[in-house]
């Protein structure tokens, strides 16, 4: 896992290697949908993970104050980090 600590408000493109390489066996089983590379509205790079029919959001990666964050579809914080190993690490044992 990376431990890369955070600088800047968004995700680089190794962060989002690292997020697609995780959640690539759970796409390949059929448990989730496509996991997808995005940039807001502000121009910050995020990634979505979608539902195995590609139809809803179940959560979305980004960067939040310098803090790698997982966000619910009601823009709840389900975890948080300072370094991306870590949060994907505290989500799988969840």
């Amino acid at each position: 896992m990376s431990k890369v600590l955070v600088n800047g408000d968004s995700l680089s493109p190794q962060d989002v290697e690292l997020i697609q390489s995780f959640y690539k066996d759970n796409i390949a089983s059929g448990h989730i949908g496509e996991v997808l590379p995005l940039a807001t509205q502000d121009g910050e790079q995020v990634v979505a993970v979608l539902t195995p029919d590609n139809t809803n959001l179940i959560c979305a990666f980004g960067k939040v104050s310098d803090w790698y964050c997982a966000i619910d579809t009601h823009s709840n914080v389900l975890a948080k980090a300072q370094v991306l190993g870590d949060l994907i690490s505290n989500l799988s044992l969840s």
